[in-house]
């Protein structure tokens, strides 16, 4: 039976709890993560440009993806690539190598589970990546009134989002002077499938790599959002015949 006070402590935990979730529910990345709670399934094709000291170079892909944990993803130009997640399994073939990358979907990490649970389209990978993080408000401006900056190991991180509050611009900077940009990443012309939900249409992204910056744009085309997808493109064994799969990369290109 239950003291006074053990009740008391009880119900301090509980309201902690509460307001902890409260808190998260509340940081801006939490709440742009949660705009896209709607989104059961997405297809999607994807264009990415990419212009830099290199060369040029184009690559093509079709999407589908639904929750929870189904991924297709056909990369159609070289090197060709397929992406397959039923929900409890995900495949991954490159074209050309001895052999695959197979992984139960519980044992996933880092950026396979973000490739897996992020919605296609959207700047979710970012946020992602920065979900947790306590967050810094910055001082906001007429384009970007939300501003907050993030302090990973590596990198500082500003999020700044546009008078809707939508996710308008992403920048990484060394560290909190700010002195030496990263990468910027911009989300433009953004379509609204869904009520409040929004989906950047045309991206464009800055990365600067031995200080030199590779452009990449990114356009999405016909963009599907909770139609149904059939249901054999989440079948691995409908497209990988004869691929030998492993579950350590070593054992690839060994």
């Amino acid at each position: 039976m239950k003291t006074g006070w053990n009740i008391l402590i009880c119900h301090s935990l509980g309201l902690g709890l509460v307001l902890a979730d409260v808190a998260r529910a509340e940081s801006v990345v939490e709440r742009l993560i949660a705009s896209y709670d709607a989104v059961e399934s997405v297809q999607v094709e994807i264009r990415r440009d990419t212009q830099g000291p290199g060369g040029s170079g184009r690559r093509l892909s079709r999407v589908y993806f639904q929750r929870p944990d189904r991924l297709h993803v056909e990369s159609v130009t070289p090197p060709r690539r397929r992406i397959v997640s039923d929900g409890e399994m995900f495949y991954s073939y490159i074209e050309g190598d001895p052999k695959g990358f197979a992984r139960p979907v519980d044992a996933l990490e880092g950026d396979w589970l973000i490739s897996l649970r992020q919605v296609p389209g959207t700047p979710m990978d970012h946020l992602l990546r920065v979900r947790g993080i306590e967050e810094e408000p910055l001082a906001g401006t007429a384009d970007f009134p939300v501003r907050v900056a993030l302090r990973t190991d590596t990198r500082y991180v500003i999020l700044n989002l546009d008078p809707q509050g939508r996710l308008a611009r992403v920048e990484f900077f060394t560290d909190p002077s700010m002195s030496t940009l990263l990468a910027r990443y911009e989300y433009e012309q953004y379509s609204e499938p869904l009520p409040s939900v929004w989906f950047p249409m045309l991206q464009k992204a800055g990365v600067i790599v031995d200080r030199r910056e590779i452009v990449e744009t990114t356009r999405l085309s016909n963009l599907a959002v909770n139609q149904s997808i059939p249901a054999p493109l989440f079948r691995h064994d409908t497209f990988f015949t004869g691929v030998v799969f492993t579950d350590n990369l070593d054992d690839i290109y060994r």
